[in-house]
């Protein structure tokens, strides 16, 4: 069944044409004689059509612009989710299998038409003691799919690189473990809760964003109940103006939260597609947002934190030089780059766009002209960076369909200004040092009992 499925895996994406865009030359075995038309969409279908894993991968690779093109990765973010809906007695089945007498409570007052079914799980409302909730069940043989289309990844992996030797730092095995890990986490609802509960708890005292309740009396690995908001779509742009909310205010709010998460909290939702994300109606002039589906969550290296800040103000000073610095000594690009040639790159794809009023500049498209760039210098960026990028262009994205003249920069630039000042101030350090004393003095004292064991050692000495 692996060989067949694998088999079935190569043909489909072979007949896209993808494999045009990568290997150079004459090779009948992976690409046709004629290079076919609309290579970027027709790669996209077969994706969809090859299921689950694939529809998940193609949605990580949208943002991978340091491995693909710019318009391989925009055929790839309008990658669909949704599906067939299961049959509603599967559904009744899953939630006592997995609840037990407790389910008996849930199918009392549960809605059989599901209000949305995805690739990965479906969803229906529920009454309980006169709250509106929505239960999420997994679908049927999700983890034997998975883990038998991991396989096959691994094994195409190892033959690509047989016949494909670019991107030399990248290596194909960790992006696999890497997208493994994300959606095998996405199969255990307990994480989505509990990254839930650490959201809920991280904007308890903001007025940008609400987090649905979970009910952790109904959830399990493959079950998860919360509350059911009543949030408008954000893609619904008419609907939102007819509710009188103030647009603009509301798409300055969604970037205060990307940056709330990556700075202050340093855990961010790394699914911020438009369909987790919701806008409330009860508030027009201080309007808010709703977000769901917290499977997918990232944070950061301290080090990385600084380095997006710096870069941030490195383009507004529009200071090239420094900011190849940062890239080189981070190892985004090969250590061998010199900072004179990587500067007149990065100066020469980014130029143009900050010659543009700072409420015309997409922060986004920026970036991927930044990696575009730096792939000729061999560009990786490890994946939590990857989830924050992912993140950042679709809070842009949602923003400026919400409000088109939406100024990133004008909501970053003095947030990031204070956060450095109250960090790395001498009084942020301090406080700092003092947040940390615990694991500074367990670090401090392991160490110097690990200097006295090796002394003792070489020396033969007790001390």
């Amino acid at each position: 069944m692996k060989i067949l499925r694998l088999l079935e895996i190569f043909f489909t994406l072979r007949s896209s044409g993808i494999f045009h865009l990568f290997v150079d030359g004459f090779n009948p075995f992976l690409k046709q004689f004629a290079r076919p038309k609309d290579i970027e969409n027709k790669f996209k279908k077969s994706l969809e059509n090859l299921g689950p894993v694939f529809i998940k991968l193609g949605q990580l690779l949208s943002t991978r612009t340091d491995l693909i093109s710019q318009e391989l990765a925009s055929n790839l973010k309008e990658l669909t989710d949704s599906c067939e809906p299961i049959d509603f007695s599967y559904i009744k089945e899953e939630l006592k299998r997995n609840l037990g007498q407790r389910a008996d409570t849930l199918l009392k007052n549960i809605d059989a038409v599901p209000l949305a079914s995805a690739s990965l799980a479906q969803v229906h409302r529920v009454t309980l003691n006169n709250e509106e909730l929505v239960v999420k069940v997994q679908r049927p043989g999700l983890e034997k799919q998975i883990q038998r289309d991991i396989d096959a990844l691994r094994f195409a992996v190892k033959a690509l690189r047989f016949f494909y030797k670019g991107y030399p730092r990248v290596d194909l095995n960790l992006v696999v473990n890497d997208y493994e890990k994300v959606i095998t986490n996405e199969l255990d609802f307990r994480l989505e809760a509990a990254n839930a509960k650490k959201t809920f708890s991280n904007f308890a005292h903001s007025s940008f964003l609400y987090v649905p309740r979970i009910h952790d009396e109904f959830t399990t690995k493959k079950t998860l109940v919360m509350e059911y908001i009543d949030g408008e779509p954000i893609t619904n742009v008419s609907n939102l103006r007819a509710y009188g909310l103030d647009l603009k205010k509301l798409s300055e709010n969604g970037v205060q939260i990307f940056l709330k998460q990556v700075f202050e909290d340093n855990f961010f939702h790394a699914d911020m597609h438009p369909g987790n994300i919701f806008a409330a109606k009860d508030k027009p002039n201080d309007p808010y947002y709703y977000a769901v589906d917290y499977a997918i969550c990232g944070s950061l290296t301290e080090s990385n934190q600084i380095l997006l800040a710096q870069m941030i103000s490195c383009l507004l000073d529009r200071d090239f030089f420094s900011l190849a610095q940062l890239f080189i000594f981070a190892e985004w690009v090969d250590e061998k780059t010199k900072t004179e040639d990587l500067e007149a790159v990065l100066r020469a794809n980014c130029e143009s766009l900050l010659d543009k009023p700072l409420n015309e500049i997409l922060f986004g498209e920026l970036l991927l002209n930044l990696f575009d760039g730096m792939k000729q210098f061999d560009l990786f960026l490890d994946n939590d960076l990857i989830l924050l990028v992912k993140t950042l262009i679709h809070i842009e994205g949602m923003g400026r369909q919400i409000y088109p003249d939406l100024d990133f920069w004008s909501v970053a630039d003095p947030f990031i200004k204070k956060w450095l000042k109250d960090k790395y101030s001498v009084k942020g350090l301090i406080k700092y040092l003092v947040s940390k004393k615990h694991i500074l003095t367990y670090m401090i004292l392991k160490k110097i009992e690990e200097s006295k064991y090796k002394f003792s050692e070489e020396t033969g000495e007790e001390i």
